[in-house]
């Protein structure tokens, strides 16, 4: 199957979510903001707490989410969050620090994963939490916006 068939797949099954326009929207909101931030290994119980607390559709948050933060985008969406965070919080924590932590993470099971994380320390928690958030807000809103204009479309 090529990328295009992939693709279009995915975008198929994404169209064909149940659930009302503004509950998928959020969900996607959901799923955008819990994928671009380094919230690893939390992001499945976030996003479950999250799309409950806010009737949000939980399917469209995961289904997002897995697309956006995924093995082949683990690197790139935390570097991109160390750089924006390091230029925020200067000097606290370098890449080649954080990059073997989140390769250690990233191999590691769900409580292996726990303790690598609070290994990392604050500055490095601090540094990725906030660039992860600065990357991740204006995205959210975005998708939101083109999302509930999709499903009203979708609908119409």
């Amino acid at each position: 199957m090529s990328l295009l068939n992939k693709i279009t797949s995915l975008f198929e099954k994404f169209r064909q979510l149940q659930g009302t326009p503004a509950s998928l929207a959020k969900g996607t909101a959901v799923g955008v903001f819990i994928g671009i931030a380094p919230l690893m290994p939390f992001k499945s119980l976030l996003i479950v707490l999250i799309t409950v607390a806010t009737g949000s559709s939980s399917l469209a948050a995961f289904f997002i989410c897995t697309i956006i933060c995924n093995p082949l985008t683990y690197v790139p969406l935390y570097y991109s969050a160390w750089l924006v965070g390091n230029l925020t919080l200067p000097g606290r924590v370098s890449w080649e620090i954080l990059k073997s932590a989140v390769d250690r993470v990233q191999q590691a099971g769900f409580v292996d994963a726990l303790t690598l994380t609070g290994q990392m320390g604050l500055d490095a928690g601090m540094v990725l939490l906030v660039g992860g958030c600065i990357l991740a807000l204006p995205l959210t809103f975005f998708s939101y916006l083109v999302a509930l204009r999709f499903f009203l479309q979708r609908e119409g």
